[in-house]
């Protein structure tokens, strides 16, 4: 295969060296030309980049110095979560108040949540995680500070109560993850949010709870995989749930009191689709103005697991038992493929990069290639939404397979040009903000380690 040098823009780090010999389609628009026709110094609040020209604008992408955690986006942390400032910047310059706006991985609601913000007409959702979704309903569901405060206050009297009648929560396997004497006090917590009767004030302090779950349980906090801490177990852990309750709610209802204020008059209609971004759902033709998501990096098996992440907040809130498997489902969930598939077609980076890790490793090759699959069949649905001449921004990251360095930016960029896409430009940016396990397996061996991403691609499409 014939190879050239790539041009790319390196938004904070210099990347030819590591992109030398890799094949991309060209550049058809440059986009320090396109920003530059739409840009315009909007006014920020202090929590947001405020770019000073289409340079500033078009270097800036680490935000480092900035808090990720601000008004809703900061009532519960979720992995890898896609950071408001980014989400913002890029809303400002492609959409408008008239557009309407698809994040078809919105996970816990960043890009929704920016569109209320910014006053968009229209933001929807896609996203198979079913608590994933309860927390972008929450975090977009605008209510009043006083009315949280007032209910707060009759959580902490019913709590208080030593005659208050609760019922001792249960699911399977809770012993393995929580002591007793903690499963008594969420529970008694539990019992006196359902008791408040309003739902949506209801569901605030769910997700409170929610966040005191995984800090008062048995849970190893250094990744997303529900894994025991040894120390928890056999040391002297004597979590404090009221008092965690109460820090979080506190936290919330000033977060919530501070969005409140900014989207009480915002137009937007949100649409939070529980469904599978693979499939077609009921998203006319033709009728989205602009897509920014951020898939997964790879499959939930050896990157992150979100529907372990998710699963002991899911029991406490929830009877449903689809999160069991949500994994499974996800991206790349199921590897029963053939690994001579006809995408191989479509990108030779991904041909050529699969054939390295199946000479290590076939059944690796089939997770990779399974997980191409999918993506692709999320690409192709975002092109049947998405208007002509309109842009698809996906955030995403390269990974390490059997040391093999997957270019998901470039696989993506060839797997979108064979469906009617063209890559403008492709950015990249520290990753400083997300919240990533400080290790993974890149060869998927017990005890072997290596660090993780510490870069991502923003890859700009437009819909030929």
């Amino acid at each position: 295969m014939k190879k050239k040098m790539v041009k790319e823009d390196c938004a904070t780090y210099e990347a030819l060296a590591e992109v030398e010999n890799i094949v991309v389609k060209p550049v058809v628009q440059d986009m320090y030309n396109l920003v530059g026709s739409r840009f315009n110094k909007d006014i920020e609040d202090g929590y947001y980049y405020v770019a000073g020209s289409v340079k500033d604008w078009y270097y800036e992408w680490d935000f480092k110095e900035f808090n990720p955690n601000i008004y809703s986006h900061g009532f519960h942390q979720y992995p890898a979560k896609f950071i408001p400032q980014l989400a913002r910047k890029i809303l400002r310059v492609f959409t408008d108040e008239n557009s309407v706006v698809l994040d078809n991985f919105s996970g816990s609601g960043t890009t929704i949540i920016e569109c209320m913000l910014l006053n968009r007409k229209k933001a929807l959702g896609i996203e198979l995680n079913p608590f994933a979704n309860f927390m972008s309903k929450v975090k977009t569901t605008p209510i009043k500070s006083n009315i949280l405060k007032e209910n707060f206050s009759k959580i902490i009297e019913l709590y208080s109560n030593p005659d208050y009648k609760h019922k001792i929560h249960d699911f399977y396997n809770i012993d393995f993850w929580f002591k007793k004497d903690t499963i008594k006090e969420l529970s008694k917590l539990r019992t006196a949010i359902y008791d408040l009767g309003d739902v949506k004030v209801t569901d605030f302090f769910l997700l409170c709870l929610s966040d005191v779950i995984r800090k008062v349980s048995f849970t190893n906090h250094g990744g997303f995989k529900l894994h025991r801490a040894k120390n928890k177990i056999n040391g002297d852990f004597n979590p404090d749930v009221i008092g965690d309750f109460e820090k979080v709610c506190n936290k919330n209802i000033k977060l919530m009191a501070q969005f409140y204020e900014l989207v009480k008059d915002s137009k937007t209609k949100v649409e939070i689709i529980n469904g599978d971004s693979r499939l077609e759902h009921k998203i006319p033709k033709n009728s989205v103005d602009f897509i920014l998501t951020s898939p997964p990096y790879g499959d939930s098996r050896t990157t992150v697991a979100y529907g372990q992440f998710s699963r002991l907040s899911w029991q406490w809130i929830s009877d449903e038992t689809d999160i069991f498997s949500l994994d499974d489902n996800l991206l790349g969930g199921k590897n029963k493929i053939n690994l001579e598939h006809e995408i191989l077609n479509n990108s030779p980076m991904l041909k050529e990069q699969l054939e390295l890790v199946r000479t290590i490793c076939s059944n690796r090759a089939k997770d990779v290639l399974s997980f191409y699959i999918d993506l692709n069949l999320t690409l192709l649905q975002a092109y049947k939404y998405l208007k002509k001449d309109r842009y698809f921004v996906l955030v995403s990251g390269n990974r390490t397979v059997k040391n093999i360095f997957l270019r998901t930016d470039l696989i993506i960029s060839e797997l979108a040009g064979a469906m009617g896409f063209t890559t403008e430009k492709i950015l990249y940016r520290n990753i400083i903000n997300k919240r990533m396990p400080a290790k993974n397996s890149p060869t998927n061996e017990v005890g072997v380690y290596g660090d993780t991403m510490l870069k991502e691609n923003i890859i700009f499409l437009r819909k030929l």
